[in-house]
């Protein structure tokens, strides 16, 4: 029996070639998203599981409040840790890191710049599962030079040589020693390592030893490992007693507040973090894409189902011949199942040969490394076999049971009672659930790309085409920066350079200044900047003056504040801040007396953003301070670009003979704060489309199902005249309506999903009208192409043909 159904399967499929072809596809597409979603969710997912204690990991998370502002970070001051340690028994190990950021490595002739080196504890080991291919993990880091490397810089450069003991130079003049091999993580680690060194570095670099003990310098990551079977929330409600007594002496009036997060929800959970060691994930997109996922296999199991009913004709006398010779409905529901079975796996099949041939691009958009390895181990052939049965058996459970209902006189006679008025409904209904979801998918994609040309297109507050970050690498370019500046400027396609620390979008100080009056600090962000550096920027003056070098006292008594700082301090408008006193505490200085530097606002600038859009303006004070410089800004003329950068390559060359030239454009740096929505915006575009595709499939499967169930109706209408443009209009208009229908439903869901997607961002751009009079017009556009197809083919069909039967 099961035989014969597997033979007459493979006939009606080989006999039906169009239909198969569509349902197949149709299905193969659905599959084909949900298996590369799947691969994508289960990377994101499985982040930082790998570590063997992951469950009893847990990075502390500070949030600083300070003059009415708050400020979630990832990083902690150096002293949380030990003094969590000493304070909490409950604390197995605790590990800090610092990310050395950027760093050029040297060894022989070798030269690159590497990220990923990082300073730590050495109870790192105790914490994490890394493991060493070479070295002893106790005792790899015990000296302030010792280094550990990933197995793959030890490639880079020793090759095959044995790199225990060898040098490393970072930095140009620090020589570390190489006491360890760690072996590469996986893509999977949030934590991305190339090379672990001994936080006693920092005192080697420079780092004064009362930071490394500090509650007010946020640099260092925080880990803890507590006891198997703890609850991490007895803990955590210790924390605000313990920052009372430990933090708040230091913090002039701040505060702290800490929580603990599972080393698990590091990746998905961190956004709106500052500082954070690494990109993170969105757990939203996680749950945008499983979504998706699934209303894009929902679809394509409903398309089978309005294809499969759509045929009910062409299999209508079969289903009597049966049932005539003594078939029952139970053996027909079994060989319709059995068919919907045979062409769900036929779409896998072809599935797994769309994702092999899509998950390219899909990593080279989403950054990701992934492949169908995982699922073309046993275990997830399983699941994808199961997966496909159970979609075949969803898909054809409605038409197995609606063709095998056919009572076999009246199908003999030509009478398939076909216009039961439930079956009619139930695909009406589910071509309205199809579109629902295509038209929220098409004004979501709408309102993504929206905002981010919004933020493309925005006026940041200050020029940022054609400019280009230099970073100064030697002690003697800091020292001459004014000389450099002069060299630079002889380039008549230089056309403005100037020095500092604090890039848009990037990184800059963060410290806290005395006013007279307040007995606490004012936390402020601060560039420290040469003389013309609000000009080459392109930034605005409101109020008073720029830094000039005629004045001789502004390197040391001038400060300008932005518009945000001076409403924040409640100053009114920004030319009342003129001429108010500023104390700052620079920390450099032979007596304490030396660090303090006293001055007074000599102006006020425009407020620009300095970082992303998901946060808001915030107080910023500028202000000399050569010591701290460490990047030239250049502003290039647009023509002869490479020619420029050639020119600024050779002069690189001259001053900084022992590092490689680098550069980087401030309009790309800006762009990589988007990275994440650009390509969540890709990628929901993409799978937006498929839905579409897919969905119109299944109207086109409906608009095929009507034009069988109206053939002697339509022939009736070209006998007494009706036009071919007539009778098209008649088929389309209730399609039209369900697809209205479909609007109606689809664009609140939108307004409320997207609104909640917004909020991420502090300037955003408003859900206006014509995005969903755009999407809406747009849906009715493809359904009726779609319709126009089938309903054109019913128009022209000779009516001879259609009312011979009768």
């Amino acid at each position: 029996m099961f035989k014969n159904y597997f033979i007459v399967a493979l006939r009606n499929l080989q006999r039906h070639k169009g239909y198969s072809l569509i349902n197949i596809l149709g299905l193969a597409i659905g599959l084909a998203c949900c298996i590369t979603i799947f691969l994508f969710v289960r990377d994101e997912l499985r982040y930082d599981t790998f570590h063997a204690n992951a469950d009893r990991i847990y990075r502390i998370q500070n949030t600083s409040f300070s003059d009415g502002h708050q400020r979630a970070m990832a990083s902690t001051p150096p002293a949380f840790g030990p003094t969590m340690k000493t304070v909490f028994p409950e604390v197995q190990h605790q590990v800090r890191l610092f990310d050395l950021r950027q760093q050029l490595v040297t060894y022989e002739d070798k030269k690159y710049f590497e990220k990923g080196f990082l300073l730590a504890d050495s109870t790192i080991f105790d914490v994490f599962s890394l493991p060493l291919a070479l070295g002893n993990p106790r005792e790899a880091l015990n000296g302030p030079n010792n280094l550990v490397i990933s197995e793959a810089i030890a490639r880079k450069y020793f090759g095959k040589e044995n790199p225990l003991n060898k040098e490393l130079t970072l930095g140009g003049s620090n020589k570390m020693r190489v006491t360890g091999v760690l072996k590469d993580l996986p893509s999977y680690s949030h934590l991305k390592i190339n090379a672990l060194g001994s936080l006693g570095f920092l005192k080697v670099w420079g780092v004064p030893a009362s930071r490394l003990e500090s509650w007010g310098w946020q640099m260092t990551y925080t880990y803890v490992l507590l006891p198997k079977g703890y609850q991490a929330a007895q803990l955590e409600a210790k924390l605000p007693a313990f920052l009372k007594q430990y933090a708040e002496p230091e913090l002039d009036g701040g505060r702290y507040e800490a929580r603990l997060q599972p080393l698990r929800d590091v990746h998905l959970r961190s956004v709106g973090l500052e500082f954070d060691i690494a990109q993170t994930g969105d757990i939203r997109y996680v749950y945008a894409f499983s979504a998706i996922a699934l209303f894009a296999l929902l679809i394509a199991c409903f398309n089978f189902m309005n294809l499969s009913t759509a045929r009910s004709a062409q299999r209508a006398k079969e289903v009597g011949l049966r049932k005539v010779i003594g078939a029952d409905r139970a053996q027909l529901v079994g060989q319709f199942l059995g068919e919907s079975v045979i062409l769900a796996l036929i779409a896998l099949v072809a599935s797994l040969v769309l994702v092999a041939l899509a998950l390219p691009a899909f990593n080279a958009w989403s950054g990701k490394n992934l492949s169908l390895g995982v699922a073309l181990q046993p275990l997830g052939i399983a699941a994808l076999l199961g997966v496909a049965v159970v979609v075949g058996l969803l898909a054809g459970s409605y038409p197995a049971f609606f063709l095998s209902a056919f009572r076999p006189v009246r199908v003999m006679k030509g009478d398939l009672g076909l216009g039961g008025k439930g079956s009619y409904s139930l695909r009406q209904v589910l071509v309205v659930m199809q579109f629902v979801v295509s038209t929220a998918l098409i004004i979501a994609t709408g309102i993504v790309f929206n905002q981010l040309r919004y933020i493309q297109q925005k006026n940041l507050g200050f020029a940022k085409e054609q400019l280009v970050f230099l970073p100064m690498r030697t002690d003697e370019m800091q020292q001459n920066y004014k000389a450099v500046r002069q060299e630079l400027l002889r380039n008549p396609n230089v056309t403005a350079a100037t020095a500092g620390y604090g890039v848009p979008g990037g990184a800059h100080a963060g410290d806290g200044i005395n006013l007279p009056g307040r007995a606490d600090q004012y936390s402020i962000n601060m560039y420290l900047v040469e003389h013309n550096y609000i000009p080459t920027m392109g930034m605005e003056m409101v109020a008073g003056r720029n830094f000039s070098e005629s004045f001789g006292t502004d390197e040391e008594e001038a400060f300008i504040l932005n518009e945000t700082a001076v409403k924040d301090l409640g100053w009114g408008k920004p030319a009342d801040a003129l001429g108010r006193e500023i104390y700052w505490d620079k920390w450099v200085g032979k007596t304490e007396a030396d660090t303090i530097k006293r001055g007074r606002v000599i102006g006020v600038v425009k407020d620009f953003h300095f970082k992303s859009f998901h946060q808001k303006i915030e107080p910023l004070v500028l202000h000399i301070f050569p010591a701290a410089f460490n990047e030239f800004v250049v502003r290039i003329r647009p023509e002869n670009t490479a020619a420029t950068l050639g020119f600024l390559e050779q002069k690189w060359a001259k001053l900084a003979p022992n590092w490689p030239f680098d550069y980087k454009f401030l309009d790309d740096e800006f762009a990589k704060l988007y990275e994440a929505e650009v390509t969540f915006g890709r990628l929901f575009g993409v799978f937006t489309g498929l839905s579409i595709f897919v969905a119109c499939l299944g109207l086109f499967g409906l608009a095929s199902f009507t034009a069988q169930q109206r053939t002697k109706e339509i022939g009736v209408r070209k006998v007494l005249g009706a036009s071919v443009g007539s009778i098209v209009a008649l088929l389309s208009r209730d399609f039209l309506k369900l697809v209205g229908v479909a609007f109606l439903l689809a664009a609140p869901l939108a307004w409320y999903f997207m609104g909640q997607w917004l909020q991420n961002f502090v300037y955003r751009v408003d859900m206006s009208w014509w995005v969903f009079a755009a999407a809406g017009l747009l849906a009715l556009g493809i359904a009726l192409f779609t319709i126009s197809f089938q309903s054109i083919r019913a128009a022209l069909t000779n009516p001879v043909k259609s009312l011979r039967s009768e």
